[in-house]
């Protein structure tokens, strides 16, 4: 996205704030004008003190007054314009954070998968922290100095307009000088942004997965790689201060040769009578009011632009595929019986020239509880996540109740499952909080008695918060059987016609695992279940089991009957369970 797309961006999203930011610009004006007052009150003293036969005193207490008066304006009216441009930034930008979070939230699982986590982080904190600075900070001050430098120049040329045209003879130079840095520096910000996303990502994945790290005692290496991505960050940094530091050096050694120029021009004009010595002096003064405002352009121009790659960062996010919309006729479900048809579906993921499924095409039946079997990579994850529409097909069609699931409502259609993942997944919260999350509206004693059917009163009786009781980050503070406990609750609160199980028992000792299995044996009847099974126990509870292979069905029936038939599953079954 170029800097004039970023820029139409932000101007269309302050546009509900127009009549704030134009007060804020009248105020910032209003208050870079009031310190010329300053240069003015030197000419009245110069020209009615130093330079008058008879001394005006009263032109002395007249200039004070200028200058108390127009500094009190000058304060009121920038602290109104800060508080004002603030205001307004910190809504646009608290508006585009909920937008920001709300995209990846609606982002399809595909396009999500090619992220890392800490990319994502580093847009919603770095990226929208550089705006916030310019907002607050950099675009007040802009503002003001720029109506300081306008009517400083506007009052020169009313004093002596050759003398003011030839000060900006250097301006060509200048100009060029700040496009230069002002390109040098949204360059290296967005090289600096990136190593930013490299280390939070590392921080995210190390904080994740610290008991990996310990386990494999990876610490030292961890350590190591996390040193060479903070030592590549430190490098761009340090270049990109570079830019920044060297910009205003520059201009500063530029402004002072014309401004020698100036003063010799100045000194000219008085000893040949064009200027009067209190005009002079005022001349000379409004330089310092040209000159200062000109070196800090240099510093609100660096901001901007990091702002405005920070904007673009957020706008790349924002511009990534929502998941797809609803059609206008999409069906609503009612009283959803569960049969769910795969009619020749094929699927790859990306770009990948493999297909995971080739033809799949496979029958579960209202009710049926179905065993989905095979070798890794053999695609029964993939099957279980195009139910939900996690991902869409390539070609063929999945059918709920005999409507293609494209075509229906997609709210009404996740409402319709429940998914007790392999690796339980639990929120910050309390234990009640998380099994709430099945159904919001909940009301304690449903979350008792959801909590009674999976086994998690069990031991939520021996914490002395009982429900209120917090689970920590991930659910860190319980044992694994127990967030799978909880997790089975958060499904039967939800009351689901298809429950799709990554199997649920794989990891966990066998008390948890007893527990468990009891508390499957009152979620699973009378719904639709597709359960991708590891565990023989989870096997022969199935209605039907599907052995997958490269992405096809290569075999249906039940335990007995496969065993029997001697094909690839009871190959499998004898490699795994002897």
């Amino acid at each position: 996205m170029t800097r004039k797309q970023t820029l139409r961006r932000l101007a269309a999203d302050a546009r509900p704030y127009a009549g704030r930011l134009l007060l804020a610009t009248l105020l910032g004006a209003v208050g870079g004008l009031a310190p010329l007052v300053i240069p003015r009150a030197f000419g009245i003293i110069q020209g009615n003190i130093f330079a008058a036969r008879h001394p005006n005193v009263t032109a002395l207490y007249e200039a004070m007054i200028l200058v108390f008066v127009g500094m009190t304006i000058n304060a009121a009216a920038l602290y109104s314009q800060t508080y004002l441009t603030a205001w307004v930034g910190q809504h646009v930008i608290a508006k585009m954070r909920v937008q920001l979070f709300a995209r990846v939230l609606q982002i399809p699982l595909e396009e999500f998968d090619k992220w890392r986590p800490g990319e994502l982080i580093a847009r919603f904190n770095n990226d929208l922290q550089l705006m916030m600075d310019t907002v607050s900070v950099s675009l007040p001050q802009l503002i003001s100095n720029s109506a300081t430098f306008l009517g400083a120049v506007a009052r020169m040329l009313t004093l002596d307009w050759l003398l003011t045209i030839s000060l900006f003879i250097i301006t060509p130079v200048v100009s060029y000088a700040v496009s230069v840095f002002s390109r040098l520096i949204t360059q290296g910000t967005r090289a600096a942004q990136e190593r930013v996303a490299d280390l939070s990502s590392t921080l995210s994945e190390v904080l994740q997965n610290q008991r990996i790290v310990k386990a494999f005692a990876r610490e030292d290496y961890e350590v190591e790689k996390f040193h060479r991505r903070n030592a590549d960050y430190f490098g761009t940094s340090m270049k990109l201060i570079q830019f920044i530091q060297s910009q205003p050096m520059v201009l500063t050694l530029l402004m002072t040769i014309g401004i020698l120029i100036i003063i010799g021009f100045t000194s000219r004009e008085v000893l040949v009578g064009r200027l009067r010595s209190e005009g002079a002096l005022e001349f000379l003064t409004l330089i310092v009011f040209v000159v200062n405002p000109i070196n800090r352009f240099a510093a609100f121009v660096g901001d901007i632009s990091k702002a405005l790659v920070g904007a673009g960062r957020v706008y790349e996010i924002l511009d990534l595929p929502a998941e797809r919309a609803d059609a206008p006729d999409a069906v609503a479900l009612h009283d959803v019986r569960g049969r769910i048809v795969f009619d020749r579906v094929f699927f790859a993921y990306g770009t990948a020239e493999q297909p995971v499924l080739s033809d799949f095409s496979a029958d579960v039946e209202a009710g049926e509880v179905v065993a989905l079997v095979g070798p890794s990579g053999a695609g029964k994850t993939t099957i279980v996540n195009l139910v939900p529409r996690f991902y869409e097909p390539q070609s063929g069609r999945i059918t709920l109740d005999g409507i293609d699931l494209a075509k229906i409502r997609l709210a009404d259609l996740r409402n319709s499952i429940a998914i007790v993942p392999q690796e339980p997944v639990l929120f910050r919260g309390s234990i009640a909080d998380n099994i709430r999350y099945g159904r919001l509206d909940a009301t304690d004693d449903e979350i008792r008695r959801a909590a009674r059917e999976a086994n998690v009163e069990e031991f939520v009786r021996g914490f002395a918060d009982g429900f209120a009781t917090e689970v920590g980050e991930r659910g860190n503070r319980l044992s694994g059987g127990q967030r799978q406990r909880i997790s089975i609750a958060r499904a039967i609160i939800r009351d689901p016609r298809i429950l799709i199980l990554d199997e649920a028992t794989s990891a966990l000792d066998s008390h948890s695992e007893a527990l468990i299995e009891e508390a499957l044996d009152r979620l699973l009847p009378g719904r639709t279940t597709l359960i991708i099974a590891h565990r023989l126990s989870t096997i022969r509870r199935a209605d039907k089991i599907l052995y997958i292979e490269r992405g096809q069905v290569r075999e249906v029936g039940t335990h007995e009957s496969l065993l029997a038939a001697g094909g690839a599953y009871a190959k499998l079954h004898a490699t795994q369970f002897g």
